[in-house]
């Protein structure tokens, strides 16, 4: 019984990674979007470390949770 849990474990994982792999591949338009995206922030914030440019995005997520708190 153990092993047969574990088979379909295994053969869930392979699944869900089969499925992520092959179906959720981003189109040209989201591609295209995606690069002009990030042409628009070299363009706006310059070369920016990795640190950040996360904390820019945490600070415009926070920014965009208190807006929607403040519409309702």
């Amino acid at each position: 019984m153990k092993k047969l849990l574990i088979i379909l474990a295994l053969a869930g994982v392979a699944a869900a990674v089969f499925y992520f792999a092959i179906y959720e591949k981003p189109g040209p338009l989201e591609e295209l979007g995606r690069e002009v995206d990030e042409t628009l922030d070299k363009v706006r914030y310059g070369d920016e470390s990795t640190m950040e440019k996360a904390g820019r995005k945490i600070g415009e997520a926070a920014d965009e949770v208190k807006q929607e708190f403040n519409d309702e």
